[in-house]
């Protein structure tokens, strides 16, 4: 993380603590009649309020095997090891991403809870070991959910329960391989969508389908949603198939000039149960997520 980074950070945070020590003096200024020098004087600081809010990225694809878990996990990291608080949400029922840190089938709470018995998200939340980094784990038993039956209330299931937590900087959410009830909570509680695919052609296949669905809940209940970009996973460099697929990519999304590449090095890191940049620090895949994660947060201006 960047000195610019820690002082950013530091002032903006400051701020926010400057406008809560504050916020006692509006009834004093009301009734005193400044009210309007008050006002004046706050601007600033609600200026740098709007500025800190959360970020909250669906990781989403509709398709298996796009590196959806991969990206989630070592985006979340990434951010954490710049310092930046991050919730990594597991909205998928195989549990993969919970598994890296614990055990699924231990757990006492988890999102299936939260779903299922409106239990508070932060009664689920667990530490992951790694500085800046907390997780609202999955379990198997989630995928229940979607067999009990859906009331009107069921897409903001999600965007509910992450009202009752504050403090991070990024929420990271890891989608299943589905457009399925979690999926479109995630969408509906996002404020940015990241799609990672193959260069494939059964990559493509898929994306009209979820452009749609993403442009129908920005559209009716989401309006603040943006498409972030795709990012390409498990590249091969050089082939006719990578060069002939990212132009069509590019025609449903914008395309990240990051890229990741395929290797060993990935698959590894999930046996080891460690995140690339702890892993595989010098790797060429560790540097490519680290490229990307840069130029996603020029994107967001974060």
């Amino acid at each position: 993380m960047s000195a610019h980074s820690r002082t950013s950070d530091s002032k903006q945070r400051l701020a926010c603590s400057e406008l809560e020590d504050k916020v006692s003096d509006v009834r004093q200024s009301v009734f005193s009649g400044s009210a309007q020098n008050f006002l004046e004087k706050m601007l600033p600081y609600y200026y740098v309020a709007l500025t800190v809010k959360t970020r909250i990225i669906a990781i989403t694809n509709q398709k298996g095997g796009e590196g959806k878990t991969t990206t989630a996990i070592n985006l979340a990291f990434g951010l954490a090891k710049r310092g930046k608080k991050t919730l990594l949400v597991d909205m998928d029922p195989q549990a993969n991403t919970t598994g890296l840190f614990v055990n699924p089938d231990a757990l006492d709470v988890s999102l299936y809870n939260v779903f299922s018995q409106s239990r508070p998200l932060a009664d689920a939340i667990v530490e992951t070991g790694e500085k800046n980094l907390y997780l609202a784990p999955s379990k198997i038993t989630l995928a229940e959910v979607e067999s009990m039956g859906q009331n009107v209330d069921a897409p903001y299931i999600l965007r509910d329960a992450l009202q009752g937590v504050s403090g991070y900087d990024f929420i990271i959410i890891d989608c299943p391989p589905s457009l399925s009830i979690f999926t479109i909570n995630a969408l509906v509680a996002a404020t940015h969508v990241v799609v990672p695919a193959q260069a494939e052609k059964f990559s493509i296949d898929g994306m009209t389908g979820l452009q749609t669905t993403i442009n129908s809940i920005k559209r009716r209940i989401n309006p603040d949603l943006e498409v972030a970009g795709a990012v390409v996973t498990q590249i091969k460099a050089k082939t006719v198939l990578t060069k002939t697929i990212l132009p069509v990519v590019s025609q449903f999304f914008r395309v990240f000039d990051s890229t990741i590449s395929a290797g060993v090095a990935i698959g590894e890191s999930h046996l080891a149960r460690k995140s690339i940049f702890d892993y595989a620090p010098e790797s060429k895949q560790a540097k490519e997520y680290s490229d990307f994660l840069e130029e996603l947060l020029s994107e967001l201006k974060a």
